[in-house]
C-alpha cells in the first residue's frame, strides 16, 4: 500500500484547562447519550394514580415513558438550566432538592449574580456505586426561565414563550412595525401585523406562522414589535428551549411538559475520552388528550410527537465533536396509542409499545481500512441493539409471552438530531449562529477582520447574479461596504429577501488558508486570572453555509442495514494517510445514507477486489454524533382504512423532508394493507409505525498497539493514549482484569503526530513507534546485528485485536462458555446482509430454534432455555488474543422493562438494583407487577487460569418456593453483553431467556369443565368455542365436534374411514397462561421417518394451523392448532393407532422423546402437566351394502350399453344370510302401463341335501345352496347345490353375441383345488346357450335400445317385497364384453383400477356411506368416529389437573359401528368406472316399508387383511399349534387363508377359520428346522398375499425356571420307572454362576421302604453337576460330580447340557455331555416316589435355568445309549 500525508488535514487540538464560564458551552459540553420508549400501563402501574386505573378510558390513553440518557460526570451540576439534584430518599423521609442558582426559583438564578458555587454537584469519586440512585432533575424551561409570559412593556407588548417554535428555524422573535414592507410600498398588512421573513433553509421559503400562536391570522403574516428586540415574543426557539414535552396540548391550549427526574444507574469515574459519565434513567406517565378528551392520536393520519431536548452537544475546539459540535440535541419519538383488533369491537387488546433501543453512551471505534477486518466484519463495523415489545394478547392466548415485531433502522433526519448547529465563527466566538443569516454574516466580519492585508482590499464580493464586484472589506475595516449592505458569503440563495443585493466571496482565501489571522479572542478566568485566547479565522475551516454541513447530519461514509442494525463506516486506514487499498469484500450501501437506489433494499457502491478512484481521505480522528430513527409496525387501521388526501395531509415528510410513499394507484386513495405494514419504506406516512430515538457517540481513533511480551521488557513507558499513561494492561479491579503491563507503542490518539511538528519519523506517520518498544536494555532484537525488517517490526510492536467470544461447543450445550447462536441464526459478519430478515433467508427456513419458534427468537440471538421458579445461571466466556489484556465483560441493556446498567458484582443482590417490570397480564399470571425482587447480577470477572480467556457468571435469582404461576419474572426477556478490552468492542452477544413452566396443558375439546374455569376470562378459550356455540344444540352434547369447532377427538376415539375417503381431525391445544409456545406431535403409531421422527401415516399430513384471531391477524403460538388430514389409497385397509402428544415447548421433533407412550398406564399413572397424549384408533376399511327384507339398489343407467355387438359380463360379490330363495340381481324392462318383464334373473337358491338307498332316506346332510339364472322364458342354468351361506361368494355371467352362455360361482376352474388338497374350494362353472335370433342374441341393451318407450331397470339385491335379498353385496362390475375365464379369475380377488379396464361400463364398490346427516359430528361426510367409554362411565377421571384419560358418559358419538348408522335407501351409489352410470339404493316408493338398506363397515374376499399380532408368537417346529392371528379386514371366506415362509425358501399356505372380522386362526405347519417364518393372511386366495407381514417363531420349546424358584413334578414316577432300574436325563441351561448353594435340578423324592423321607438328586454348583442322596433327615457326602459345567456366558463350552443319572443294584453312573463318572452306589430304595425338575422347597436351592427334552427310562443304560438319546434318537 502507497503511504503518504494527505494534504489540508485538520489543525492541531486545543486543549483548554478549565470550563469557559459562558453557559453555551456548559451546556454543550455534558450529553452523551440518549434514547426513549414508552409502553402501555396496565393494573400494575400504580404510581399512576387510581383515578386513571378506575377509569378505562383513561387507561387506554396513558402511557408510561422510559428516558435513558448519560452526561458528563462532573459537569457543575446545578448551576444552570433550571437544573436540580439529590441524594436517594431515606426511610421516614424525603431528601432535599439542590441547586447552585440554576434559575430553579428565580430567586436563585445565578445570571442574576446569586450563584453559589459551595452548591454545584461535580459528583466526585467516593467508591464505585456510591451515587447509584442519586437523581437529577430536569426541568422545562428557556434559557435561564421557564417558559412563560412576560410583560406587558410600555407598548402593552407580552412576550409569550409557552409554546415551542414548531419550525427549528424560528427565532419566535417579532419583526419591528415599519410603514412600508420589504418591497418599499405601503404596508397593505393589518394594524400590527408584518409579512414573515424568516428563512427555511431546507426549502428556501419562509417559515410559516402557526395557527397556534397568539394573533394568527394566516401563515404568511406574523404580527409586529413596535420597539424591535432580539427576545422571543410568541414561542422558545429551538435554540433556547429544554424540557420533555409530550406532544398534545393542555386545558387551556399550550403543549404539555414535565421535568425529566433521572434517576442514576451507573457512574464512570475514569477522565477519559470514553468515560467520565453518569448514567440514569426515567419513567413517567401521562395521559393523551384533544380539546380536553382522551385521544390516541393528534390526527387521523398524524401520531402524537413527544421530544426531549435539553442542551447543546460538545464542542469541536476543546472536546473534538466532529460532526455536530455544539448543535441542539433532540430526542423525537412517536405515539400512537392503537389496539390491535379493537376495529372489530373487540374489547381486552393490549395496546401497541414504541421499540426499546439501547447502546455504550461513547462507543470507541479504530480506523479500519478497506483491506482488514474489524470485529464485526469489514471496515468499522457495529449493531446496535434494539427491539420491539409489542404485546399481542391474540399471538399467544394467554401464554404471557410477547410477540416482538420486526424493527427497522434508520439514520436520523437532521430534525430528529435537533437540525440546528451553533455555526460559531470563529469557533468558540460567541453569539452562536443557528441561521444561515447570521453565519453568512459572522463569516464576513471575519473575513473583514482576517482575510485581507492591512490596508489592502480583501479578495471580491460578487453581486448575485451579475458578476458585477462589490467593493472590496479590508482587514482594518477601511473601505468597508456601506451599512446596511447584505454581504452573504458563499449562499446560493436568490431570493432578496430584504431588499438588498446579495453579494457572494470568489476569492481563494489564500491570505488566510492557514488559519492564522486572528478573528477575535476568547476570555477566560483561570485560577482567578482572565487571560485571552486568540480563535482564528480561516476560509477552509469556515466554509459557505451548506445545509449538509450547517445543519445537523450524520457522520460521513456511515452506513446503515435497516433490516439488522448493523453500521458500516468507511474511517480510512488512520488519521493521516488516503486509503488506495482494495476492498477486502463487497461494500453495500443500505439506502439511508441519501441513496436513492432502485434497488429494493441495497445498492452496491463496490464490488471485492475493486480499487476506488480518488483515494479515501482519512476522517478526522475524535467523536462522531450518530442518531438512529428507529421504526416498527403501528398497527394502525386508519392507514389502510382512511382516504389519505395529499394535497391537503401533504406529500412532504417533515422528519426526513423527502416525498411520502402515495397510495397503490387505482385504489381510491387508500393505502393498501401491505403499503402500511411496510416499515421498510423509510418515506412511509408517519402513522404505519412507531418511531423511537438513539443518540450517542463514536470515538474514532488509530488503532493501538503494545509492546510484545516475549521480545521486550515493558518496563518504560510508552505512548500517552486517550486513557492511558503510557502503560497498557494494568488495570485491576472486580469488573476488570488484566493480564500484565505492555509498553503502549503506537496508535490509541491523534495529537502527539501534529501535521506541523517537525522531525517526524517514518514510523511516527504509520502512528506507531516500534523503538519505544526497543528502549527497554534487554530487548532481544540487536540495532548492530540485526537489521529491523517490516516483518519484526510487526513481531514487536503488535496492533491491539478486538476481544472475542468463546462459545460453546453446539449451541444450547451449557459447557461452561458463552451462550451461542445456532448457526443458521447468526448474522453474517463477513458482509453485510443484504436481507437479514428476508423470509427467503436462510434464518427463515428453519423454523424453530432449539424448540421455540423462531417469531420469538431474534436474529443472532443466543437461546437459554430456564425454569420458572428456578435460577438463571450462564457464564460469558471471552478471550484477547493480544499480548496483554484489560477484559471487561460489559451488559449494554436488558430488554422486555429492564434495565441492566449496574448489574450486581459481589453475588448479594442490592436495593439500588435497577429491576422493574409491568406485566400487562398482572391480574391473570400472579405477577407482582412494577417491583422485580429477583435481581439480575453478573458476578465478579474472573480469568480461567494463566489464560487470555476471562469470564463473567449471569445470575438471575429466582425463589424456587413459589409455584411457578406465581414467578414475577417475565418468562421472555433478552440480555446483551459485549466483551471490552478498553478500546476495541466485540461483537454484541444478546441472549434470549425463556422461562419454561410445568403449566397445565389442555386438549381444547367440549368438556363441560373447560368451560367452567376458561369462558369469559380467557380469549383464546373463548375465540375457540364461540363458532361451536352457535352450532349446538341446547340441552345437549349434539353436534359439539363438528366443524368449524376443531376440537381435540376425546381420547381413545375411533375413527373408521374408506380408501379414497378423507378423514379429518384437529388436535387443539391451550395452556393456563402458560409460557412457551405449544408442540404438537405425532409421538407413536406413525411411520418412522429417516431423521427419527415419527410421521404420519403414507399419504397422510399433519400441520401447524395459524389461528384465526378475528382480527385479521394469524397466530402459530398458544392455542396451537395443527390438523390431521388422509385420504388412505386402496391397499391401505388396516388398524392404525396414532398417540399424540401435546407439549409445552414446540421444539425441532428430532429432539422428541418417542420411545415411551401413556396409553396403558392412564389414568392411574399421573402425567406431568406440561404434557399431555391422546391415542386414536384409525380403521381404513371398505363398506359393503347390506340389505334386508326387500331393499335393492337401481343401476339401470349402464344397461343401454350392454348388447349383442360385443356381449356383456356381469359380476358381483354377495354374502347371503338368508335360508330361503332369494333374488340377487335382476335385469328387466317396463313397458307404458304394464308390469316389469324380467330379461335374466339371479337367485339364490337352497336345497336339502339327502342320501337314498332303496328308495328309503338314509342321512339327511343339511340344507346347501346353489346358483340358478333364468330368463323371461323361463331358461334355467343352474349350479350343483354345494354351497353356504353366511360366507362371500362371486357370482360372474358372461353372454357372447353368439349366444354363448357362462354361469361362473365362486372363480374359474383355475382357482379350483383338488378334492384331497387342503386348501380344497367349491368353484362352480356351468355353460349353456342363448336364444339367437339372425345370427346374434338379442341382450337387455338391445331390447332398451330397439324400444325407445321401455323403460331398463337392474335390481341388484331384492326383486320385490316377496323375491327378496337378505345379506351384503359389495363390489359390482358390468362390462360391455366377454371377459374370458382367465380375466375373471385374475380380477376376481383384485380391486380394479378403471383407467386400466376395457370396456368396464358401470363400477360400484359401495363405499358411499357418510355421518353427514347422523348428527353425529362431522360435517366432512366422509370419515365416522367413535368413542371408547371405560367401564365406569363416571367423571372420576374428568378433571383440569390432568385430562389426559376423560370418557365420560356424555360421550361424542356412539362406543362403536353399527349397522344403521348410515342409511342407503335413497342415497347416490358411485359408479367408479367413470361413465357416470350412478346407481341409488332405492326410496320409500318402491322398497318394502318394512326393508332396510344400510352402508356398513365389513371386508370381503377382495378386502386387503390388515394382521396386526399373533397369539402365540412362539410355535413348536414340529407344527400342529393353533394361531390367533388379530387384526382387520378379515372376510368370511372360503380362500380365507394363512402362509407360513419356511427356512428352505418355500412356501406353506393354510386354510383359516374365521371367528370375527378381526380374529382368524389357524394350525401352524412343521418346519424342517428351527426357524423364523413369516405369516401372510389373504381373503382371496393364494395368489393374494398382502405385504402385512408378523413373524411367527418356530422353535423347540424349554421350561424355564427363574431364580425365585420354580418346580415341574411328574408324579408317581416310581410306578413308571421303578427304583432299582432306572434313567433320566434331560438338556439343561444353568444361568446361575454362584457357589454358595447347591441348586436342585433333577431329582426323585418320595418315601423309603421302611416309610422314611427319601431323596435322589441331581444338583448344580455354579461349575458341576453333583449327586446326593438323603435319607430321612441324615445328609450323605456326594455320591460324585461332574466334569466341568460351565454356566451361561462362563466361558468355552458354556450354555447346554446334557445330564443324564442312570442306575441300577450296583452301579450309579452320571453322564454329562457324552462323558460318564462313576458314582458310589445309592443306597436309596424308594418305594413310592415323583420325579421333580427344579424346587419350591424352603431350605433347597431353586435351580435358575432352563430344562427341555426330559426323559426317563424303566432300565439302566450304557454310555452309547445315553449318548444316542441325548442326540434325539
Amino acid at each position: 500500500m502507497e503511504m503518504r500525508v494527505a494534504a489540508g488535514r485538520w489543525t492541531p487540538l486545543l486543549l483548554l484547562a478549565t470550563l469557559l464560564l459562558a453557559s453555551n458551552l456548559v451546556s454543550g459540553s455534558h450529553f452523551r447519550y440518549g434514547t426513549m420508549s414508552w409502553r402501555p400501563i396496565d393494573a400494575t402501574d400504580t404510581e399512576v394514580g387510581q383515578t386513571i386505573l378506575a377509569d378505562p378510558i383513561l387507561v387506554r390513553h396513558t402511557v408510561a415513558f422510559e428516558f435513558k440518557a448519560a452526561y458528563r460526570r462532573d459537569y457543575e451540576w446545578g448551576k444552570f438550566f433550571r437544573e436540580q439534584y439529590r441524594p436517594p430518599n431515606v426511610a421516614g423521609g424525603t431528601q432535599v432538592w439542590k441547586d447552585g442558582g440554576s434559575c430553579y426559583t428565580e430567586d436563585s438564578c445565578s445570571v442574576l449574580g446569586i450563584s453559589n458555587p459551595s452548591n454545584y454537584m461535580l459528583f466526585p469519586f467516593i467508591a464505585q456505586g456510591f451515587y447509584v440512585g442519586w437523581e437529577i432533575k430536569l426541568a422545562v424551561g428557556r434559557s435561564y426561565f421557564e417558559l412563560n409570559v412576560t410583560g406587558p412593556n410600555a407598548n402593552d407588548e407580552l412576550s409569550d414563550t409557552r409554546r415551542p417554535c414548531v419550525s427549528p428555524f424560528d427565532t419566535g422573535d417579532k419583526p419591528i412595525c415599519l410603514g412600508t414592507d420589504p418591497s418599499g410600498t405601503v404596508n397593505s398588512y393589518p394594524a400590527g401585523y408584518y409579512p414573515v421573513t424568516q428563512i427555511d433553509p431546507t426549502t428556501n421559503r419562509p417559515v410559516p406562522y402557526d395557527a397556534t400562536y397568539p394573533n394568527f391570522v394566516n401563515a404568511d403574516t406574523v404580527p409586529c414589535e413596535k420597539v424591535d428586540n432580539a427576545d422571543p415574543d410568541y414561542c422558545s426557539p429551538w435554540s433556547q428551549t429544554y424540557g420533555f414535552f409530550f406532544g398534545d396540548n393542555d386545558d387551556n391550549g399550550y403543549p404539555t411538559s414535565t421535568d425529566v427526574v433521572l434517576t442514576i444507574t451507573d457512574t464512570n469515574f475514569e477522565v477519559t475520552n470514553v468515560g467520565n459519565y453518569l448514567l440514569g434513567t426515567s419513567s413517567f406517565y401521562h395521559t393523551y388528550r384533544k380539546n380536553g378528551v382522551p385521544t390516541k392520536k393528534k390526527e387521523d393520519f398524524t401520531p402524537w410527537t413527544a421530544y426531549f431536548t435539553g442542551g447543546n452537544r460538545l464542542t469541536y475546539t476543546t472536546e473534538r465533536l466532529i460532526n455536530n459540535h455544539q448543535g441542539r440535541f433532540r430526542l423525537e419519538l412517536t405515539v400512537n396509542l392503537n389496539y390491535p383488533g379493537e376495529v372489530i369491537g373487540k374489547q381486552g387488546y393490549v395496546p401497541n409499545n414504541s421499540p426499546v433501543m439501547t447502546a455504550l453512551p461513547v462507543l470507541p471505534v479504530p480506523y479500519t481500512g478497506r483491506s482488514e477486518i474489524s470485529a464485526n466484519g469489514m471496515l468499522a463495523t457495529f449493531q446496535v441493539a434494539g427491539f420491539d415489545p409489542d404485546i399481542d394478547i391474540k399471538a399467544y392466548q394467554g401464554s404471557k409471552l410477547e410477540s416482538n415485531e420486526k424493527v427497522y433502522y434508520y439514520l436520523g433526519s437532521p430534525r430528529k438530531m435537533g437540525m440546528l448547529l451553533a455555526n460559531q465563527v470563529p469557533d468558540m466566538k460567541y453569539p452562536s449562529r443557528w441561521n444561515r443569516e447570521d453565519y453568512e454574516a459572522a463569516r464576513k466580519e471575519c473575513y473583514q477582520r482576517s482575510c485581507a492585508p492591512t490596508g489592502a482590499d480583501a479578495a471580491p464580493f460578487v453581486l448575485v447574479g451579475t458578476g458585477t464586484p462589490g467593493k472590496g472589506a479590508t482587514r482594518d475595516g477601511s473601505n468597508a461596504i456601506p451599512a446596511g449592505t447584505n454581504l452573504t458569503l458563499g449562499n446560493n440563495f436568490t431570493d432578496l429577501a430584504n431588499g438588498f443585493p446579495l453579494f457572494t466571496y470568489e476569492g481563494t482565501c489564500s491570505e488566510c488558508a492557514n488559519g492564522d489571522r486572528t478573528c477575535t479572542s476568547l476570555r477566560l478566568l483561570v485560577d482567578g486570572f482572565t487571560t485571552e485566547t486568540p480563535l482564528n479565522f480561516t476560509c477552509e475551516r469556515y466554509k459557505p453555509w451548506d445545509n449538509k454541513l450547517n445543519l445537523a447530519h450524520q457522520p460521513e461514509r456511515l452506513y446503515l442495514d435497516r433490516y439488522s442494525g448493523v453500521v458500516q463506516w468507511e474511517t480510512g486506514i488512520n488519521p493521516r494517510d488516503v486509503d488506495n487499498a482494495t476492498y477486502l469484500t463487497d461494500f453495500w450501501n443500505h439506502r439511508d445514507s441519501g441513496d436513492v437506489s432502485n434497488t429494493k433494499y441495497a445498492k452496491r457502491l463496490a464490488a471485492k477486489g475493486t480499487q476506488p478512484s480518488p483515494e479515501q481521505e482519512p476522517l478526522q480522528p475524535g467523536f462522531y454524533n450518530v442518531v438512529f430513527d428507529v421504526r416498527s409496525y403501528s398497527h394502525d387501521p386508519d392507514c389502510h382504512l382512511k382516504v389519505y388526501d395529499a394535497a391537503t395531509l401533504g406529500s412532504i415528510s417533515p422528519h426526513t423532508g423527502k416525498a411520502f410513499t402515495l397510495p397503490a394507484p387505482g385504489n381510491g386513495g387508500l393505502y393498501t394493507e401491505a403499503q402500511c405494514k411496510a416499515v421498510d419504506d423509510e418515506n412511509m406516512i408517519d402513522i404505519a409505525y412507531v418511531s423511537v430515538p438513539l443518540d450517542f457517540l463514536l470515538f474514532l481513533y488509530p488503532p493501538a498497539s503494545w509492546c510484545s511480551k516475549s521480545k521486550c521488557r515493558n518496563t518504560q513507558a510508552g505512548i500517552t493514549t486517550f486513557r492511558d499513561e503510557g502503560f497498557y494492561g494494568t488495570q485491576n479491579d472486580v469488573n476488570v482484569l488484566s493480564t500484565g503491563s505492555c509498553t503502549i507503542c503506537g496508535g490509541g490518539e491523534w495529537n502527539l503526530y501534529d501535521v506541523s511538528a517537525a522531525g517526524l519519523t517514518d514510523k511516527q506517520l504509520n502512528l506507531t513507534d516500534y523503538t519505544v518498544c526497543l528502549q527497554d536494555d534487554d530487548c532481544k532484537y540487536d540495532f548492530d546485528t540485526v537489521a529491523i525488517t517490516p516483518a519484526i517490526e510487526a513481531d514487536i510492536c503488535k496492533r491491539n485485536t478486538p476481544p472475542k467470544w468463546v462459545d460453546q461447543a453446539s449451541a444450547g450445550n451449557d459447557d461452561g462458555n458463552t451462550p451461542t447462536p445456532r448457526l443458521a441464526d447468526r448474522p453474517t459478519w463477513s458482509t453485510l446482509r443484504v436481507v437479514p430478515s428476508d423470509p427467503t433467508s436462510a434464518l427463515a427456513s428453519d423454523p424453530f430454534i432449539d424448540g421455540v419458534p423462531i417469531e420469538n427468537v431474534y436474529p443472532g440471538l443466543a437461546l437459554f432455555l430456564g425454569q420458572r421458579s428456578s435460577e438463571v445461571r450462564f457464564n460469558l466466556t471471552a478471550v484477547d488474543e493480544d499480548d496483554c489484556v484489560e477484559m471487561q465483560i460489559l451488559p449494554i441493556g436488558l430488554f422486555r422493562g429492564y434495565t441492566m446498567y449496574n448489574l450486581d458484582t459481589d453475588g448479594v443482590p442490592t436495593a439500588s438494583q435497577a429491576c422493574s417490570y409491568a406485566s400487562s397480564f398482572a391480574g391473570n399470571d400472579g405477577n407482582i407487577g412494577s417491583t422485580c425482587p429477583y435481581n439480575m447480577k453478573l458476578e465478579f470477572i474472573k480469568r480461567i487460569g494463566t489464560t487470555n480467556q476471562f469470564y463473567r457468571t449471569f445470575v438471575w435469582s429466582a425463589n424456587n418456593t413459589l409455584p411457578q404461576v406465581q414467578d414475577p419474572r417475565p418468562p421472555n426477556v433478552v440480555v446483551c453483553f459485549i466483551p471490552f478490552d478498553n478500546y476495541q468492542v466485540g461483537i454484541r452477544r444478546c441472549v434470549n431467556i425463556i422461562l419454561l413452566s410445568e403449566r397445565f396443558l389442555y386438549w381444547i375439546d367440549a368438556r363441560a369443565k373447560l368451560t367452567d374455569v376458561f369462558s369469559g376470562t380467557n380469549d383464546a378459550f373463548n375465540t375457540i368455542v364461540e363458532d361451536c356455540n352457535a352450532t349446538r344444540i341446547a340441552g345437549s352434547n349434539e353436534n359439539r365436534y363438528q366443524n368449524p369447532c376443531h376440537y381435540t377427538p376425546a381420547d381413545l376415539t375411533t375413527f373408521y374411514v374408506s380408501p379414497n375417503h378423507t378423514l379429518e381431525f384437529y388436535m387443539t391445544a391451550l395452556q393456563d397462561s402458560g409460557n412457551p409456545p405449544i408442540g404438537i406431535y405425532i409421538s407413536e403409531g406413525g411411520t418412522m421417518r429417516a431423521n427419527g421422527t415419527v410421521g404420519p401415516p403414507e399419504g397422510a399430513t399433519f400441520e401447524y394451523l395459524e389461528y384465526d384471531d378475528k382480527s385479521g391477524k394469524t397466530h402459530l403460538r398458544d392455542p396451537a392448532k395443527r390438523r390431521f388430514t388422509w385420504t388412505p389409497k386402496e391397499g391401505q385397509q388396516c388398524k392404525y393407532v396414532l398417540c399424540f402428544i401435546g407439549n409445552n415447548t414446540r421444539e425441532l421433533e428430532e429432539s422428541i422423546e418417542f420411545t415411551s407412550t401413556f396409553f396403558w398406564t392412564r389414568p392411574f399413572v399421573p402425567i406431568p402437566a406440561l404434557l399431555d397424549e391422546r391415542c386414536y384408533t384409525i380403521v381404513v376399511a371398505d363398506q359393503q351394502l347390506d340389505m334386508q327384507a326387500g331393499s335393492f339398489v337401481d343401476a339401470a343407467a349402464a344397461l343401454p350399453s350392454l348388447t349383442s355387438d360385443c356381449g356383456m359380463t356381469f359380476s358381483m360379490w354377495f354374502y347371503p344370510e338368508g335360508t330361503t330363495t332369494m333374488s340377487l340381481a335382476t335385469f328387466g324392462y317396463t313397458k307404458p302401463g304394464e308390469t316389469d318383464n324380467i330379461v335374466y334373473m339371479l337367485e339364490w337358491d337352497p336345497v336339502t341335501a339327502v342320501v337314498f338307498h332303496d328308495g328309503i332316506t338314509v342321512q339327511d346332510l343339511g340344507q346347501y345352496y346353489r346358483l340358478k339364472f333364468s330368463t323371461g322364458q323361463s331358461y334355467i342354468i343352474q349350479t350343483d347345490a354345494e354351497f353356504c351361506v353366511n360366507e362371500w361368494h362371486f357370482l360372474t355371467f358372461t353372454i357372447a353375441p353368439n349366444g354363448n352362455f357362462v354361469l361362473y360361482l365362486d372363480g374359474v376352474e383355475t382357482t379350483h383345488y383338488s378334492d384331497d388338497d387342503r386348501d380344497f374350494h367349491v368353484v362352480a362353472v356351468e355353460t349353456g346357450s342363448m336364444p339367437v335370433v339372425d345370427g346374434k342374441v338379442e341382450i337387455i341393451g338391445d331390447i332398451l335400445n330397439n324400444n325407445p318407450g321401455y323403460t331398463g331397470f337392474l335390481r341388484i339385491g331384492s326383486f320385490d317385497a316377496v323375491q327378496t335379498f337378505n345379506g351384503m353385496i359389495g363390489d359390482v362390475r358390468i362390462y360391455s364384453r366377454v371377459l374370458t375365464a382367465e380375466e375373471i379369475g385374475a380380477k376376481q380377488f383384485v380391486p380394479l383400477t378403471a383407467t386400466s379396464e376395457v370396456g368396464l361400463e358401470a363400477y360400484y364398490k359401495f363405499n358411499d356411506g357418510s355421518q353427514a346427516d347422523n348428527t353425529l359430528g362431522n360435517s366432512v361426510g366422509q370419515f365416522n368416529k367413535y368413542r371408547a367409554l371405560p367401564p365406569d362411565t363416571a367423571d372420576s377421571f374428568c378433571n383440569l389437573a390432568g385430562d389426559t384419560y376423560c370418557n365420560n358418559v356424555a360421550a361424542d358419538s356412539p362406543a362403536g359401528p353399527s349397522e344403521t348408522e348410515m342409511k342407503a335407501k335413497g342415497q347416490l351409489v358411485t359408479d367408479l368406472s367413470g361413465n357416470g352410470n350412478h346407481a341409488a339404493g332405492c326410496g320409500p316408493d318402491a322398497c318394502s316399508t318394512t326393508s332396510t338398506m344400510y352402508f356398513v363397515f365389513a371386508p370381503s374376499p377382495i378386502t386387503h387383511p390388515c394382521p396386526e399380532e399373533t397369539l402365540p408368537t412362539v410355535v413348536h417346529v414340529d407344527g400342529g399349534n393353533p394361531i390367533f392371528v388379530a387384526g382387520t379386514g378379515f372376510a368370511r371366506s372360503q380362500w380365507l387363508k394363512c402362509s407360513f415362509s419356511m427356512s428352505d425358501g418355500s412356501i406353506k399356505v393354510i386354510k383359516a377359520v374365521h371367528n370375527t372380522t378381526g380374529n382368524i386362526s389357524c394350525v401352524s405347519p412343521g418346519s424342517p428346522d428351527l426357524t423364523v417364518s413369516a405369516l401372510e393372511v389373504t381373503n382371496g386366495g393364494v395368489n393374494f398375499f398382502t405385504n402385512f407381514q408378523l413373524p411367527i417363531y418356530m422353535m423347540e420349546r424349554v421350561v424355564s425356571f427363574p431364580e425365585t424358584g420354580g418346580k415341574v413334578t411328574i408324579k408317581d414316577a416310581c410306578d413308571m420307572i421303578g427304583t432299582n432300574l432306572f434313567s433320566m436325563g434331560a438338556w439343561v441351561y444353568p444361568l446361575s454362576q454362584s457357589s454358595s448353594a447347591l441348586e436342585d435340578v433333577i431329582s426323585l423324592i418320595g418315601m423309603t421302604s421302611n416309610d422314611q423321607t427319601g431323596l435322589l438328586s441331581v444338583r448344580y454348583n455354579g461349575a458341576r453337576f453333583v449327586v446326593y442322596e438323603k435319607i430321612g433327615s441324615t445328609v450323605t457326602p456326594p455320591l460324585g460330580e461332574s466334569s466341568a459345567a460351565p454356566a451361561h456366558n462362563m466361558g468355552e463350552g458354556s450354555g447346554w447340557h446334557y445330564v443324564m443319572l442312570s442306575g441300577n443294584t450296583d452301579r450309579l453312573v452320571l453322564y454329562m455331555d457324552g462323558e460318564s463318572t462313576e458314582l458310589t452306589a445309592t443306597s436309596i430304595s424308594l418305594s413310592t416316589c415323583d420325579l421333580e425338575l427344579g424346587t419350591t422347597t424352603t431350605g433347597r436351592r431353586a435351580f435358575f435355568g432352563y430344562v427341555e427334552e426330559l426323559s426317563a427310562f424303566s432300565g439302566f443304560l450304557e454310555a452309547c445309549d445315553a449318548y444316542q438319546i441325548m442326540w434325539g434318537n
